[in-house]
């Protein structure tokens, strides 16, 4: 956006903008206009950048990474989340990151999974397998619920600020993968994201108490897909993609 110097003349004599708007500098008004353009200018110009800060504008993101630690959510007595029908969360989180992991050693990354069978692993030493990984990000993968049928769709949780674009990334690739609701990127404390050293993210590709999301969870080409969009929105995260979220 251009902007058009104007200068404030001081005389008594009001002087005309070219553009014969009837606005005029000079004398009492020049006074007002002053005091309006001292007050209000500098919000408006804040807000400008403020709005246009708000389109993919993301940080540095993960920054360079080779690895990819992969948490499926849950496991062994945890069964996380009930589906409507089928396997509970737990199965259908330990499917996905299996289905990963040959997806991003054949892109040329190291995969290091929290858990590759059905047991149960403590969040803190999630984390810490993450913290003890150089150069990685931490994925955790899990499906949702709610107390209500109706709440549906995809969403993707964060903590700290360099984990936002990852998040994005890996949302606007998972929308693909099955019709469903755009839930968004979203700010969370959870154990793994806060006491993680690494870029993490929480991904939570769909609700098992709606009976439509439950219905494509259930379905191993869909989870197929999931695996293949969230590690596209890996490697898209690599490669610096600002998404267009």
């Amino acid at each position: 956006m251009g902007f058009k110097e104007i200068s404030i003349v001081r005389t008594r004599q009001p002087v005309r903008l070219p553009s014969g708007n009837g606005y005029f500098f000079g004398g009492a008004k020049a006074g007002v206009l002053r005091i309006f353009l001292m007050a209000f200018l500098p919000l408006v110009v804040a807000l400008f950048f403020v709005g246009c800060a708000g389109f993919g504008d993301y940080g540095t993101g993960a920054g360079a990474f080779d690895t990819v630690v992969l948490d499926a959510g849950h496991g062994a007595h945890d069964l996380g989340a009930r589906s409507v029908r089928g396997e509970p969360e737990k199965m259908l989180a330990l499917d996905v990151v299996l289905r990963m992991k040959p997806l991003l050693e054949d892109a040329g990354y190291r995969v290091v999974m929290t858990r590759d069978r059905d047991v149960f692993i403590p969040l803190e030493t999630r984390a810490a397998i993450s913290n003890r990984n150089r150069g990685a990000i931490f994925v955790s993968i899990h499906f949702n619920w709610a107390k209500k049928r109706s709440p549906e769709g995809i969403e993707i949780y964060y903590f700290s600020e360099r984990s936002r674009r990852l998040a994005a990334n890996i949302l606007e690739e998972s929308l693909r993968a099955y019709r469903c609701a755009d839930r968004g990127v979203k700010f969370a404390r959870f154990h793994v994201l806060r006491n993680n050293l690494r870029p993490s993210v929480l991904c939570e590709l769909g609700f098992v108490s709606n009976p439509y999301d439950n219905q494509m969870l259930q379905n191993p080409r869909v989870r197929q897909r999931l695996a293949e969009a969230v590690v596209r929105g890996i490697i898209d995260e690599r490669r610096g993609k600002s998404p267009r979220l």
